[in-house]
């Protein structure tokens, strides 16, 4: 049985405290908000799935006290600090914003000493990184010769999505002007993307024996509104020639040769421009891999919703695999095959 502490309670984390309530192999031990009016809220009632009798709490002190084997880490944005605090306390870290390929970053060397202290690991989940531009490539590379690019893209049409603050962050409904990749919006959205779409790259690139001479910014585009917009999940409107759209690329070069390529898009609406989605059914997740032969995947109708649940089942998932391993920042490949579990005959239709 392992007893898991759910850290911060958004969307995703919402769906993950779910996940563990159903699970027979996991235990929810605490939760741990940072919102004043969650404070001392049962946690099923927060997920929506009625009352389990774990309140959530802000008493950070306490919760990392508690005897516990893995803290799922939700935060808007990595916060080392706080990584290398509940790793040194003795419980593993599961987190959707770092921990997918650390090797070389600022940090790393601290966060493996905190992982022997505590006797712990630390390693990342999600959808990107997390599936799209590392795990599906790698097991695409299995499938064929010399690999010479790999190509992703990734579409979220927000029209659906109730989280606003993200939303305002990225820039909808402001100035196209104030969303250009050199505005002060713009340094901060590459700092974050930077952070996250290099440990990708370098996972890729390292595991199929190439090495990294560069990763930088290679496509920066802000659509304005063709038209006033209203977004209803999230009550934002966005005022016509506003920043509507963004399509960000981010690339990993070897021997200056563009090598590992992510492609991102948030969108209001969809016909918004040509190039961009048109229609519901459009695959939201593309892989390319330039190969012997040549591999292409196009994927996923999910809606915003469902890619949160996807996110969250991959995190619950992990948990077993990241509790058993060796202390120290884990990559997916130090992992055996991570799947899901069978839902029981009363759940098979």
């Amino acid at each position: 049985m392992y007893r898991v502490i759910q850290w911060y309670t958004g969307a995703i984390a919402k769906h993950q405290i779910r996940l563990l309530s159903e699970r027979e192999d996991c235990e929810l031990a605490a939760v741990v908000t940072q919102t004043p009016g969650k404070d001392g809220v049962d946690a099923g009632e927060l997920a929506g799935i009625g009352p389990i009798g774990v309140t959530a709490t802000r008493d950070v002190d306490a919760v990392l006290a508690l005897d516990a084997d893995c803290v799922l880490l939700n935060p808007p944005f990595w916060d080392h600090d706080l990584v290398v605090r509940i790793l040194r306390s003795g419980k593993n870290v599961l987190t959707l914003a770092g921990g997918f390929d650390m090797r070389g970053l600022p940090g790393y060397e601290e966060l493996e000493a905190a992982c022997r202290e505590g006797g712990v690991s630390l390693t990342g989940g999600g959808n990107m990184p997390g599936l799209l531009n590392d795990v599906l490539p790698l097991v695409l590379s299995g499938y064929t010769g010399s690999v010479r690019r790999v190509w992703t893209r990734e579409r979220n049409l927000h029209r659906d999505y109730e989280g606003k603050e993200v939303l305002r962050i990225l820039g909808f409904g402001s100035p196209v002007e104030e969303c250009g990749e050199q505005s002060q919006r713009g340094a901060m959205l590459t700092q974050a993307f930077h952070w996250y779409e290099y440990q990708a790259a370098h996972l890729v690139a390292d595991t199929l024996g190439a090495r990294l001479t560069d990763f930088r910014t290679t496509g920066w585009e802000i659509l304005p509104a063709p038209r006033e917009l209203h977004l209803p999940a999230s009550g934002i409107t966005i005022p016509e020639g506003t920043a509507a759209a963004m399509r960000f690329e981010f690339t990993g070069f070897v021997d200056d040769e563009p090598w590992h390529t992510t492609v991102i898009e948030h969108a209001a609406d969809l016909g918004l421009g040509d190039g961009w989605q048109q229609r519901e059914d459009d695959p939201e997740l593309s892989v390319r891999v330039s190969g012997d032969p040549d591999l292409a995947v196009d994927f996923a109708h999910l809606g915003v919703e469902n890619m949160m649940r996807l996110n969250a089942a991959r995190v619950v998932n992990l948990i077993g695999p990241l509790c058993d391993a060796e202390p120290g920042c884990r990559r997916i490949t130090d992992f055996p095959v991570v799947t899901g579990r069978y839902a029981g005959p009363s759940r098979v239709s």
